[in-house]
């Protein structure tokens, strides 16, 4: 489909009012920038684009039986083919010369910064895609040969595939169901589904002794639907998208658990209540699948065993905050990954119970052993168990100087101190090599691009196998943010944030502000690694444009403890904007050429429903918001319910945190942006929130994308559109 982008303008932006303090809003004025504005769209597109000049090595690693692995380095001599780093002999090797490897390819082009590749079931092959078609190369004779497309080892390329422990065995998706394959390619369980009722494949499908495979069936025929129309056509179309909205019923879920070796299929027996489910893993021995499931409202967390030859089920551990949450959208989009380790005579569980996120250890029966972490920091997950059994390699936010900074550290299985694994701080994200011997950890801070070591667990010696490259950085004039520390508006709760300045910043002069804002309580923006998160690269090119600009981590957000993270808890929308403005204020008062009198908004998706929330309930500070994709406390259950709570529980927090009843409040320049194929945030949030400003008579634009999903395409003419209306609202430096 060919993306077009339509403009309209519901009217001009409201005439100007007055500030707080009896400030004015400025008057269209000061020196014109020297650039033309194409010229500054330019750069700051550049800029926008920076993480794509960083050369690095993010293909990924494959371990092989002999406890070397393998990857594609982005950077250096091997660029371009197969590179063998041996953790023992700390040694780097290509596979095959990386011109070998472009001869053997003849007339295929070779990708030199990222490349899918997995191990093939025989242990013997590496397999890989390159423009659509399918390779093999030999680990022994470093042959390589072009695969049949029906050639069992290209389901390995497939995201959903999962090959069995023995690796005699793949489960794969076939549409909306599923197919056991064997290794000689024979069809031994095959399942069909249907759109509504469709298979999904877990990544922990396969039991330990390869006997059994779990798969999810999800039931979505008694969800709410979106339609989803293509306006691209004079005969329109519409397409009915499943949809959980805020009181709606969820999607259903059943786990079936085969039986490859008979074809027996069993559907666990899991309890009939609306409830998020995950399959966690299986006992070591295979007797068990663990199961979890979240309820509707996030307040209870358990964890089920399921008997695979009976589906029968038992409860294990239950996880209880009748207050508050236990897990909300963040435990969807990765943390469920990180709750249980299950071990041969016991499991490791993540908690928050005392306030922070710790490691407990339970027996199989659901009694709890003892706490094995402790202390006022959050552990994030548990990398692994030492080969030893007498210790715990864990990643945690253990530095109280560094509070975000994520390190590897050693603890006793039995509990203790932590031991500090990582020499250097900010983000280190680490994997375990199949051993335990060693772990490979890709790290960076927000001032040093990524490096890449493997390290031994028995002493934390480290070998750096790789570095990325970004020379390309220091060309574009690009200068990591500055790190900027607040009082949040309770007066104190320290906050943490960056502010992003243009490449010519001039301390001399004045320059309008704009905040980017997500405020979601469920995953922290502030940028603590070299590339940064989505809100800081927009936020670098924003700065471009001739502004300062900040990203800031508010109360409501994760990663500082079950306190920090509740204060919005049934009351979103409520303190987020006063602690962005508390910052805002703290870090002009010793910056001189920070204008807050030209203060904008900008966010995307949750940070859309935030900057009309900036916009709605502080009108005297903010001049201009841009709200792109805005959510709506109606919108997506799992978003909402945890963190309000259910709808009849707490209608009053519902209503307190809608922004529909604030449009009367508006008085600067407002823009939304919506695609007509959302089906994230539906278009109909930015439908009736225009109602809403049309019925009170309030003045806005509105840019209607037909076509583009949740992630707007054509990206640049969103970003740029984004760019001028902060231009010609808030203008240029002064």
């Amino acid at each position: 489909m060919i993306h077009r982008a339509l403009v309209l303008t519901a009217a001009l932006a409201s005439t100007a009012a007055c500030h707080a303090h009896t400030r004015q809003r400025p008057e269209p004025a000061a020196p014109a920038f020297a650039d033309s504005l194409e010229a500054r769209l330019d750069r700051a597109e550049q800029f926008f684009r920076r993480p794509e000049g960083i050369r690095d090595s993010l293909s990924g690693q494959v371990w092989l039986p002999d406890g070397r692995f393998v990857h594609w380095p982005g950077v250096g001599p091997n660029r371009g083919t197969f590179e063998v780093v041996d953790p023992q002999a700390r040694t780097v090797a290509p596979l095959l010369p990386p011109a070998e490897l472009r001869a053997a390819l003849a007339g295929v082009t070779v990708p030199e910064h990222y490349l899918q590749f997995a191990l093939a079931p025989d242990n013997a092959r590496l397999v890989f895609r390159i423009a659509d078609k399918s390779f093999a190369l030999g680990l022994a004779d470093r042959r390589v040969v072009a695969l049949a497309e029906d050639d069992v080892a290209t389901h390995l390329l497939a995201p959903d595939t999962v090959l069995a422990p023995d690796r005699r065995a793949l489960l794969v998706r076939r549409g909306d169901g599923f197919a056991v394959v064997a290794a000689d390619g024979r069809v031994v369980v095959a399942r069909e589904g249907e759109p509504d009722a469709f298979f999904k494949i877990p990544r922990a499908a396969w039991s330990p002794d390869s006997r059994h495979a779990a798969v999810w069936r999800h039931d979505a025929r008694a969800v709410h639907k979106v339609p989803i129309v293509d306006y691209t056509s004079a005969i329109e179309t519409v397409k009915q998208v499943p949809y959980v909205k805020t009181g709606t019923p969820l999607v259903r879920a059943e786990l079936h658990l085969v039986e490859p070796a008979t074809g027996r299929a069993v559907k666990a027996a899991l309890p009939g209540d609306e409830s998020y489910d995950w399959l966690a893993g299986w006992r070591p021995d295979g007797s068990e699948a663990l199961v979890l499931r979240l309820s509707r409202d996030g307040k209870r967390l358990d964890l089920l065993s399921v008997t695979p030859a009976t589906g029968a089920a038992r409860l294990v551990v239950r996880e209880e905050r009748p207050d508050s949450f236990v897990a909300d959208l963040g435990f969807e989009v990765g943390g469920w990954q990180q709750q249980v380790v299950p071990l041969p005579d016991g499991l490791l569980w993540m908690s928050e119970r005392d306030g922070w996120r710790h490691v407990y250890r339970y027996d199989y029966s659901g009694k709890l052993e003892r706490q094995i972490t402790r202390g006022g920091f959050p552990v994030h997950q548990v990398l692994a168990v030492t080969p030893q059994h007498d210790g715990l390699l864990v990643v945690a936010s253990a530095e109280s100087a560094a509070p975000y900074d994520r390190l590897v550290y050693r603890v006793p299985i039995a509990g203790g101190a932590l031991t500090r694994m990582s020499a250097d701080p900010g983000m280190h994200r680490a994997r375990v090599s199949p051993s335990g011997s060693h772990y490979i950890d890709g790290h960076s801070a927000r001032t040093r691009p990524r490096a890449w070591d493997v390290i031994s667990v028995a002493d934390g010696a480290a070998f750096r196998y790789a570095e990325a490259d970004a020379s390309a950085d220091s060309a574009l004039g690009y200068r990591p943010p500055e790190a900027i520390v607040a009082t949040a508006a309770d007066g104190v709760t320290t906050l943490h944030g960056a502010l992003f300045k243009p490449a010519d910043f001039d301390p001399r002069r004045r320059y309008a502000v704009i905040d980017v804002i997500y405020a979601g309580p469920f995953v922290s923006v502030v940028p603590w690694s070299y590339v940064g998160t989505a809100e800081s690269q927009i936020a670098e090119a924003l700065a471009q444009m001739g502004f300062v600009v900040m990203v800031l981590d508010a109360r409501g957000t994760p990663g500082r403890g079950k306190a920090f993270q509740d204060a919005t808890y049934g009351r979103l929308g409520q303190l987020e904007i006063a602690d962005h403005l508390a910052a805002l204020d703290q870090a002009a008062a010793t910056r001189p050429y920070m204008d807050l009198d030209r203060l904008g908004v900008y966010g995307h998706s949750w940070g859309g429903y935030f900057a009309l929330r900036a916009m709605l309930t502080a009108p005297d500070r903010f001049v201009a918001g841009y709200a792109g994709a805005p959510g709506d406390l109606t919108e997506d259950a799992l978003c909402m319910e945890p963190n309000l709570g259910l709808l009849a529980a707490n209608p009053a927090g519902y209503q307190a945190g809608s922004n529909l009843a604030l449009a009367g409040n508006l008085r600067g320049a407002l823009k939304l942006m919506h695609g007509t194929s959302d089906d994230q945030a539906p278009l109909s949030t930015t439908m009736r929130m225009a109602d809403a400003l049309i019925r009170a008579d309030k003045r806005f634009e509105l840019l209607i994308m037909p076509g583009a999903d949740h992630n707007p395409e054509p990206r640049r003419y969103y970003y740029d559109d984004v760019r001028r209306f902060f231009a010609d609202k808030l203008g240029p430096p002064r």
